[in-house]
């Protein structure tokens, strides 16, 4: 993200971009944006005013409540999309790293925001995004799961099972897993000799 932060005038104007082109039906407010993306509220409403006057945010104003949303017919939203969404910020060895450190992991699939694949909707709010199965604790995959929405500048759909649990789901036909399985999707870790 270093390259594209300089490229684009710093990284909070990169997660700032990623934020609304990976939630274009959705509205912002500074605070909520700032929350999101762990970065200051000064730093947020000056990233948001600039992407005003390009042209590639709208503001709308409800009483005393400002909020932000992605104006759909920018010129460059298309190319600007493939290339900050193709140039994925989270590195896989990053999460190979932490998941294989804080557990027994069994099985970990990538999908959604983190594939280049535009063939099927990446921002489709009920597939997942990360299938973490294996005995590792909640907060400390919860807090990890919190950095990368942050570096991604989407909030991730995710879920931690246990084996047994994952089983029961697969061999029921749950729905969760099946769109994941149906998808393109990225096995990180197979211990379970899922195909």
């Amino acid at each position: 993200m270093e390259t594209l932060g300089k490229l684009f005038g710093g990284e909070a104007r990169i997660k700032m971009l990623r934020l609304f082109l990976l939630a274009p039906e959705k509205t912002f407010q500074i605070n909520e944006a700032a929350k999101i993306l762990k970065i200051s509220k000064k730093n947020t409403a000056s990233e948001a005013r600039f992407l005003v006057s390009l042209g590639f945010l709208r503001k709308k104003s409800f009483k005393k409540n400002t909020s932000f949303y992605l104006w759909r017919i920018f010129p460059y939203l298309l190319p600007l999309r493939n290339l900050l969404i193709t140039a994925s910020p989270v590195s896989r060895d990053k999460m190979l790293k932490f998941f294989k450190s804080r557990g027994r992991i069994k099985l970990l699939i990538l999908a959604g925001v983190f594939l280049d694949d535009f063939s099927v909707d990446v921002l489709d709010v009920n597939r997942l995004d990360i299938l973490v199965v294996g005995d590792i604790k909640r907060p400390p995959a919860e807090r990890f799961v919190k950095k990368l929405e942050a570096e991604v500048g989407k909030e991730l759909n995710w879920t931690l099972m246990n084996v047994l649990e994952f089983e029961q789901r697969r061999a029921m036909h749950d729905k969760l897993l099946r769109d994941l399985f149906d998808y393109p999707h990225e096995v990180l870790i197979n211990k379970l000799g899922i195909e």
